[in-house]
């Protein structure tokens, strides 16, 4: 069941973004990955969890990437669609690294602010790795409350 719940906020996490833009999910889509770290004490599992949502969201947000490499780039079809998928589990590793860190912070009284502060610094890491694309706060920003927001926080204070 947890792992159903960790592909779930890794498919919540896809339909928030182009070309789905239901931005409204932006909010919720961490969700079912925080009920399944909470249901979860082992730290191994946790990685995992988070593995698999971000594993299912990079590959579903980043579909569209085997096209420039295959026509631009001249790779194979097949070729193209393996570098999607090796960037897809390459960049998993960032949430499955927010999940192990996460989980450990779920029974602290300072969850509430901790986790998604450490959203943010995961997400801060995915510039300087080479990808800065699909932060959460973009998805965000066409909702009222976060686009006011934004012009002082930036995308970061939006995620």
């Amino acid at each position: 069941m947890n792992l159903l719940l960790a592909a779930a906020s890794g498919l919540l996490l896809v339909l928030a973004f182009p070309p789905f833009d239901a931005s409204w999910l932006a909010p919720l889509s961490l969700t079912p990955l925080l009920v399944a770290l909470d249901r979860e004490s082992r730290p191994g599992r946790r990685f995992l969890q988070g593995y698999l949502a971000g594993a299912i969201f990079w590959a579903g947000a980043c579909y569209w990437i085997h096209y420039p490499l295959a026509v631009h780039g001249s790779l194979a079809p097949a070729a193209a669609w393996a570098a999607v998928a090796l960037l897809a589990l390459i960049k998993g590793l960032h949430s499955g690294l927010f999940s192990l860190l996460a989980g450990a912070l779920l029974s602290s009284r300072w969850a509430v602010l901790a986790i998604p502060a450490l959203w943010v610094a995961i997400e801060r890491t995915h510039g300087p790795l080479g990808f800065a694309w699909l932060a959460l706060g973009n998805a965000g920003i066409e909702m009222e409350l976060p686009a006011r927001a934004a012009p002082y926080a930036g995308v970061y204070g939006v995620s």
